[in-house]
């Protein structure tokens, strides 16, 4: 068993194809756009020699790239001038004398102006020494190839006067066999609302009434500018809700609680549980998701200091789910990626397989993007290497292709699902409600 992890460690990392949003250059990049293979030779299995990638598509010449991993002095494999479109891509890794060990095969989606980005899985084909079969994928942990399903949008705007200016920050809790959905809205009134769906596949939604189940308190309360749901969980047959909170009076964002015993009518605790700081780097804070892990509540947000769009994220903890205290170590994850340029936010967590996973977004206006990252603890996080995950050009049909942010993870079943709102109009925050899934 030693032979096989140590297998897995070594090729795991061998391969890995990168996304950027900025033009390639090609001779018309209206039309085109190009793929990307990074090679990590220096942990490429000793067997491996050529690296080769395979274009196809109907009525089209095949694309073609090879890489020598003993011989070339860069460790990439481009192939560019790609028509935009659906092909197919097999990259095989061989042996010095042509013999195929490891492919993999999948279909891309070229995008014109942009490099697609493609999690491919690699299986060894069972050639040259030894014939142990194990599905492994290069370049990062697992298969984080990500599916936008092809209905989205799932969930739009009424125009009416609650939800004026779109609708956004699903959360979603599958409860008893049904999905169900607490979503925010922009009112005429510049407030937020948060309105109440559910769902018996997660795709087809029925609205509850056509009033909020939660809104913006009265004049003299903290959350008199709006209330924006963050996180729903079910402890008891009780139903906590927390969410984000405005003072028109501070010009503060603080988080809120409330308790329901059917999802549908709210009773708010009178102050919040969680408040910013006065002074510093988490002046301002805004709600994320809340995930029970052995009886002990793990509040994620987002914060930033007065003024500032740097977004980092924080976490606090709790025994009763009422009395946080913020870890000390705050934050527990901020920007180092290039695609995360101004901050990072909205995040979203569930616990799975001894195992915190977290998908968030960047605070960008021009390249929404979300990435992924684990921890064992909930509280030191590790980024996924081939960040980010999904973003604007991956969404089905375009539908989100100017903004794709407020996801909300689910793992259901066999099946990851990321809810989010989404919007081909740049700019405009507030539009539709969508989600992307992944089979395990």
């Amino acid at each position: 068993m030693k032979k096989i992890f140590v297998l897995i460690s070594l090729i795991s990392v061998l391969i890995f194809i990168s996304c950027s949003s900025d033009p390639v250059g090609s001779d018309n990049p209206k039309e085109s756009g190009k793929i990307l293979l990074k090679v990590d030779k220096e942990n490429a299995p000793e067997s491996v020699v050529f690296v080769k990638a395979y274009l196809t598509r109907e009525n089209h010449e095949p694309i073609t790239g090879t890489l020598n991993l003993q011989s070339d002095s860069t460790a990439d494999i481009l192939l560019d001038n790609i028509d935009a479109g659906e092909w197919h891509l097999k990259v095989d890794a061989e042996d010095d004398s042509g013999l195929v060990l490891y492919t993999g095969e999948t279909e891309v989606q070229i995008f014109a102006g942009f490099t697609s980005q493609v999690y491919l899985t690699l299986n060894p084909t069972g050639s040259g020494t030894g014939s142990i079969y194990i599905s492994v994928t290069w370049g990062v942990p697992g298969n984080y190839n990500w599916t936008d399903f092809i209905g989205n949008p799932v969930l739009t705007k009424l125009n009416n006067f609650y939800d004026q200016n779109g609708i956004s920050h699903p959360v979603i809790l599958y409860d008893s066999g049904v999905y169900k959905m607490w979503f925010n809205t922009m009112a005429a009134d510049g407030r937020s609302y948060t309105f109440y769906a559910t769902s018996p596949d997660g795709k087809v939604w029925t609205r509850y009434n056509n009033n909020p189940v939660l809104q913006p308190g009265s004049s003299n309360a903290w959350d008199n500018g709006g209330t924006t749901a963050s996180s729903v969980v079910k402890v008891d047959n009780i139903y906590k809700l927390y969410y984000t909170g405005y003072s028109t009076y501070t010009n503060r964002y603080n988080i809120g609680l409330a308790t329901s015993t059917d999802g549908i009518n709210w009773i708010k605790n009178v102050n919040p549980v969680l408040t910013g700081n006065s002074n510093g780097w988490d002046y301002q804070i805004s709600s994320g998701d809340v995930v029970l892990v052995q009886n002990v509540y793990y509040l994620y947000y987002h914060a930033s200091s007065y003024g500032s769009n740097e977004y980092k994220i924080c976490v606090a903890t709790s025994n009763d789910g009422v009395n946080f205290t913020k870890y000390i170590d705050n934050p527990v994850l901020v920007k180092t990626q290039p695609w995360e340029e101004n901050g990072i936010a909205r995040p979203t967590v569930i616990y799975d397989e001894s195992q915190f996973k977290m998908v968030y977004m960047n605070t960008s206006g021009s390249d929404m993007s979300l990435g992924m990252a684990t921890s064992i603890d909930g509280k030191t996080w590790t980024k996924l290497a081939a960040n980010p995950i999904f973003g604007c050009p991956m969404t089905s049909n375009g539908w989100a292709s100017a903004y794709v942010a407020y996801p909300c993870l689910r793992e259901i079943g066999n099946e990851y699902r990321i809810y989010y709102s989404g919007s081909n109009i740049f700019n405009q925050q507030y539009g539709k409600i969508g989600f992307v899934s992944k089979i395990q």
